[in-house]
């Protein structure tokens, strides 16, 4: 008998803990179902716009990694590009000053030193070259 009475009064003490620890769960009220859905949607678009911002940030890593990778071998590769024009270049010069050189000698008359300006200078240091020796003929005919 003493077992029973103690059974009982233990089943009333924890009774009422047990039975006001239950969740209350909220009604079926439209409103608050609506509430609770706005709310999952509106973590659903910020998740979304961070998954959307992480994925930017990645790609312009990415970018700035393939611009850096691009970078460091890029000068080899760029170069091979420009050596038919500075070769070209390179000819045009020293035919220029060739031509200088040949035409100081025909005329007996003039300085080396247009050879250096028609080879450095190119077509313009030629061009100061016609011009000088034009300004020369006219000083011979006078």
């Amino acid at each position: 008998m003493k077992r029973y009475i103690l059974t009982m009064v233990l089943a009333a003490m924890f009774a009422p803990a047990v039975v006001f620890s239950e969740e209350n769960e909220p009604q079926e009220n439209p409103e608050y179902q609506m509430e609770m859905r706005n709310m999952e949607m509106e973590l659903e678009q910020r998740d979304a716009e961070m998954g959307f911002q992480r994925n930017m940030r990645e790609l312009e890593l990415e970018e700035r990694k393939i611009e850096l990778e691009r970078l460091r071998r890029g000068h080899k590769h760029r170069s091979h590009k420009k050596h038919p024009l500075l070769l070209l270049v390179l000819v045009v010069h020293i035919l220029l000053a060739v031509w200088v050189y040949q035409d100081i000698r025909k005329r007996n008359a003039g300085s080396g030193i247009w050879i250096v300006i028609a080879f450095l200078a190119g077509l313009i240091g030629v061009l100061v070259y016609a011009v000088v020796r034009l300004g020369d003929n006219d000083k011979k005919k006078a």
